[in-house]
């Protein structure tokens, strides 16, 4: 009987060997050869799926926005600040598991700067974000819990930029996950009705 192959658990698991080789020695140790060993895999059993190491980047960025956005969908949507603080706190490298995930996101976005590739899967994926953190001010503010005078869509921009601004000084410790999530608090406590 034939072996039955799960191919989106080998990606998952190709993904994870690349994720693992860049907090270990960054985006530019990542080959083929390299990936395959740390996956315990022959290289042509990874080049069945991906060909190239473009491809290869492409496959674990992709999967490091999943493992992010599962835990978010993971979320209880009952009280939307709620939902919206904790969504804002899943980038921010406040654990292990996220502070793993921090190092490998800030590797592929200074890798988007110079690789067009990179930059329109960043650009593609935004939209998405904002969207999400919009909805969940707009919903807040329906339900009383933020002020109406806020533009949802500016204010979304403006919490994604604290989350991503803060990413790289906790990650070198000039703030600690306790000092970050005061600054998130203090800042969505202005914007309360």
């Amino acid at each position: 009987m034939p072996k039955i192959v799960d191919h989106e658990s080998r990606r998952r698991h190709i993904a994870d060997a690349v994720h693992r080789l860049i907090d270990a020695r960054g985006l530019d140790s990542v080959s083929l050869r390299e990936v395959a060993g740390e996956a315990g895999m022959s290289m042509g059993a990874v080049q069945h799926y991906v060909g190239t190491k473009e491809e290869m980047l492409r496959l674990a960025f992709q999967h490091l926005n999943t493992r992010i956005g599962l835990r978010i969908a993971a979320l209880s949507p009952d009280d939307p600040l709620a939902l919206l603080r904790s969504a804002i706190l899943e980038l921010l490298p406040l654990d292990e598991e996220r502070r793993f995930e921090a190092r490998i996101g800030l590797a592929f976005l200074a890798r988007s700067v110079v690789s067009e590739d990179l930059a329109a899967m960043v650009r593609q994926g935004m939209p998405y974000v904002l969207e999400f953190y919009a909805g969940q001010f707009r919903a807040a503010q329906e339900a009383g819990q933020l002020g109406t005078e806020h533009d949802a869509e500016a204010e979304a921009v403006l919490l994604f930029a604290f989350a991503q601004g803060m990413v790289h000084p906790i990650l070198v410790g000039h703030y600690s996950p306790q000092e970050a999530e005061r600054a998130l608090d203090h800042h969505v406590a202005r914007l309360r009705a």
